[in-house]
C-alpha cells in the first residue's frame, strides 16, 4: 500500500497512494519545490532575486542625485505654511517686499514640485516616483534574507560588531520606511498624471463632486500622508526627519556599491550582483 507505483506511458511521473487516493509528483512539481525552499533559505543564490537586486541597484544609482535634491527639499518645506503665517503681515502685504526667507522657501517648493521647470517638470517629477516605487518594491524583495536570519535583518548593529554596518543600515531603514516610501511615490505618480487615478474612480462613480467615490477617500489620506499635514506639531517635526530617509538610502545604498567596486577591484575581479 506505501510502495511507489509507476505507470506505463508515464516514466517520468512517480504516483503514490495515500489515505486520499492516488497523487502524482511529476518532476516540475520537485523543482518548484526546491526553489521554493531555496528563496526560503538560500534567496542569495535565486537567479530571479540577482536580476531584481542588480535592477533596484542601478535604479537607485541613476537616481541617486535627484533622490538626494527631492528628499533635502521636502523635508526644507514641510513648514511652510507656517513659515508663511509667522512672516505674513497683519494686513497681507508686503511693502517693503517679499522676505528672503519666503522666497527661498518658495524657491525650493517649485523645485520639490515642478523641478523649477513648470509642467515639464512635474511629469518628470512622476515619471522618477514611478521609478521609486520600482525601487521600493524591488527592494522589499532584495532584503529578505532567508527565514535564519530574517529577525536580525531588522536591526542595525553597530559598526565595532559588523563589517557590513552600511548594507545593514540601508536595508533596515528600507524595511522600516517601506510603508512610508510607499505612499510618497504613490502620491508622486498621482501629483504628475491624475488622470489614470479620476478615469479609476470614474469607473465606480462618475460624480467628480463625490469625495466619497471608492479609493478616493484613501487617496486624499495619501496626500495628507505626503506632506505631513495631520496631528500636531510633533508630527510635522518628525516628517522632517522622516523625509530625510530617501538621502539616507541613497547615501548607504552608494556607499555599499562603493566599496563593493573597490573590493572588486582589490581581488582583480568583477562586479556581480550577489548579496549576502
Amino acid at each position: 500500500m506505501g510502495c511507489d507505483i509507476t505507470r506505463r506511458g508515464l516514466p517520468e511521473t512517480q504516483v503514490r497512494r495515500s489515505i486520499f487516493g492516488l497523487q502524482e509528483f511529476r518532476p516540475s512539481m520537485v523543482v518548484a519545490a526546491r526553489r521554493s525552499r531555496r528563496w526560503l533559505d538560500q534567496p542569495q543564490n535565486v537567479p530571479f532575486r540577482r536580476a531584481l537586486y542588480l535592477i533596484h541597484l542601478w535604479l537607485g544609482i541613476a537616481t541617486g542625485l535627484y533622490i538626494l535634491m527631492i528628499s533635502l527639499s521636502g523635508s526644507a518645506v514641510v513648514f511652510r505654511r507656517e513659515l508663511t503665517r509667522w512672516l505674513m503681515p497683519p494686513d497681507g502685504s508686503f511693502d517693503t517686499g517679499y522676505p528672503l526667507t519666503l522666497r527661498i522657501v518658495e524657491w525650493l517648493v517649485d523645485l520639490h514640485n515642478n523641478l523649477l521647470a513648470g509642467s515639464v517638470g512635474r511629469d518628470i517629477n512622476g515619471v522618477f516616483a514611478i521609478l521609486l516605487m520600482v525601487m521600493v518594491l524591488t527592494g522589499a524583495v532584495v532584503w529578505w534574507p532567508g527565514r535564519r536570519r530574517w529577525a536580525r535583518s531588522m536591526i542595525v548593529l553597530p559598526p565595532s560588531r559588523t563589517r557590513r554596518f552600511f548594507w545593514h543600515l540601508h536595508s533596515a531603514a528600507g524595511l522600516w520606511g517601506f510603508v512610508l516610501l510607499f505612499g510618497w511615490a504613490i502620491t508622486g505618480i498621482y501629483f504628475a498624471f491624475p488622470e489614470p487615478f479620476e478615469w479609476f474612480f470614474n469607473a465606480f462613480d462618475d460624480d467628480p463632486t463625490d469625495f466619497q467615490r471608492p479609493g478616493e477617500g484613501i487617496l486624499l489620506l495619501l496626500i495628507d500622508w505626503h506632506f505631513g499635514r495631520f496631528g500636531g506639531l510633533g508630527v510635522r517635526i518628525l516628517w522632517v526627519i522622516l523625509g530625510l530617509l530617501p538621502a539616507l538610502l541613497f547615501c548607504t545604498g552608494f556607499v555599499v556599491w562603493w566599496k563593493r567596486i573597490r573590493m572588486g577591484q582589490a581581488e582583480g575581479g568583477r562586479f556581480e550582483g550577489r548579496v549576502r
